[in-house]
């Protein structure tokens, strides 16, 4: 059976007519006879109910129409899929998205791109800390969005945009952990802190999470939850803790002899380059939007 055959017995079931169909499709009634016909003999049954005054699917014509439908509907997919690619949409979108930095509005960006273009396949990745640089820089993920220290422009021809900020701070339990301690007395304590990328890129800032006693996951969720269960202290974004904080079910800890929370800046980044397709430069744009809030925001 051909493809044509099922667009003119649509053209007949929504006219219910061979008049309607015909005028339709821009052809004469003999060719839509002719098409139905040799389908019917194609497939062994009657489509049609020739024998009332306005055409009707008969019962196996029915099934055969609905199923027709899907198949038709997805010939339609393909071909706008073949448009919006020759147009230069990418195929593919990929972002990787560091775990805590996790912000709604972010998330809303995000989701307004993929309802835009909703033939490109949207790959979101996370994982060790700092993999969202290594990713964008390696290629592997065409944006990132992840804490940002100026040295990281070293990395790579990247472009940035400040859209946020972590509140870094030292949380753990609040069985079995002291609310203020000293230095020594934190480093004698078990550290959870996640994996970190390739790059292995660090800061004298976060060296401060080193421990006699580590253990390394690369999943923020899974380490919150260790921490709930009192394995032991991490630094963290106080943001993403703070449900568990007000619910008395983790503590922030102060240390009386070093600083002990921190401000990080968080940013969108991407690769520099002379050509973006139509999805980079749909949610670059709107994550400068973004950025200018931010940066007002912070001026005042």
């Amino acid at each position: 059976m051909k493809l044509n055959q099922l667009l003119i017995l649509d053209a007949i079931v929504q006219s219910a007519s061979l008049s309607g169909a015909a005028l339709k499709l821009h052809k004469t009634q003999p060719a839509l006879t002719l098409a139905i016909k040799n389908l019917e003999e194609k497939i062994g049954f009657e489509l049609l109910d020739r024998s009332k005054y306005r055409l009707q699917l008969t019962e196996k014509g029915r099934i055969f129409h609905r199923e027709a439908l899907q198949l038709l509907h997805a010939n339609d997919e393909l071909a706008q899929l073949a448009k919006e690619l020759a147009l230069g949409n990418e195929p593919q979108f990929r972002i990787c998205y560091e775990q805590i930095c996790h912000l709604n509005s972010y998330n809303e960006i995000i989701s307004n791109t993929f309802r835009l273009f909703k033939r490109t396949e949207f790959n979101l990745t996370s994982g060790k800390r700092f993999v969202s640089l290594e990713q964008v820089n390696s290629g592997i993920a065409e944006l990132g969005i992840g804490p940002w220290f100026d040295l990281f422009h070293a990395t790579g021809p990247l472009e940035s945009l400040p859209i946020g900020k972590l509140n870094i701070g030292i949380v753990a339990s609040t069985q079995g952990f002291k609310k203020n301690m000293t230095f020594s007395e934190l480093q004698n304590c078990p550290c959870l802190a996640m994996f970190e990328s390739d790059l292995s890129i660090d800061s004298d800032r976060l060296s401060y999470s080193k421990s006699s006693v580590l253990m390394k996951i690369d999943d923020v969720t899974n380490l919150k939850s260790f921490l709930l269960a009192g394995s032991g202290w991490a630094m963290m974004n106080i943001d993403y803790c703070a449900p568990e904080i007000e619910a008395g079910l983790l503590q922030q800890i102060h240390i009386n002899d070093r600083e002990d929370q921190f401000g990080i800046e968080v940013r969108a980044f991407r690769r520099d380059a002379i050509h973006h397709g139509p999805v980079a430069r749909t949610i670059w744009e709107q994550f400068k939007v973004l950025s200018e809030a931010y940066l007002n925001e912070r001026r005042y």
